[in-house]
């Protein structure tokens, strides 16, 4: 008896060290790119998630020219207005140069736009006229919420959504969800310590 709760206890610890996010405990953190495009002042892109970005001016260009010693690298300043499903989302200041924090802005709950570079740069003695300014974007979606503040933010544990590959169950002791690898489901349902989403009613 004591050889098989050692040998479900090795399984288990197993179970959980290959899939992390089993207990929900961790999320990737990362955001998934939807889209990156270019454009040129007073152009208007369409991206996903009924999400439109107008590239209005450059406000200001500090960059250090090519051929020129600098104490400091600069920045360029660009505005661009964003709206989503037609709400005008208002203007945003988008800064390369100074980190990723500055470059990104929030267009909605969990979308960002943020400025990946702008062209030309800039070379000694060169005026770069408004009209051949050309600025790149991506924009993002939040990555996907752990299990567990999928369920904590209100979504049932039947209808939390896991990464590609893993499998939803339900944890037999408190009724919470669970992703887990295909594998890694069945030796938890095998021991009782999960049941599968679709075994869920209102008797469990």
């Amino acid at each position: 008896m004591k050889i098989s709760y050692l040998v479900f206890g090795i399984v288990f610890i197993t179970v959980l060290t290959i899939v992390p996010n089993t207990l929900g405990a961790t999320s990737s953190g990362k955001n998934v790119i939807l889209d990156q495009f270019s454009l040129k002042v007073n152009q208007t892109s369409s991206e996903p998630a009924s999400i439109s970005v107008k590239f209005l001016n450059v406000t200001g260009d500090s960059r250090c020219p090519l051929g020129v010693a600098c104490i400091w690298q600069g920045d360029v300043t660009v505005v661009v207005n964003m709206m989503k499903n037609n709400q005008d989302m208002g203007n945003f200041n988008l800064i390369n140069g100074l980190g990723d924090k500055n470059a990104t802005a929030q267009i909605a709950r969990g979308y960002f736009l943020q400025l990946v570079k702008v062209e030309p740069y800039p070379s000694n003695g060169m005026h770069i006229q408004l009209s051949n300014y050309t600025a790149t974007f991506t924009l993002s979606q939040a990555g996907q919420l752990s299990p567990l503040k999928q369920f904590k933010s209100g979504t049932t544990a039947q209808e939390v959504v896991c990464n590609t590959g893993l499998e939803l169950v339900i944890k037999s002791e408190d009724g919470s969800p669970a992703c887990v690898s295909h594998s890694g489901a069945s030796v938890l349902m095998e021991r009782c310590w999960a049941i599968m989403n679709t075994t869920v009613n209102n008797s469990s």
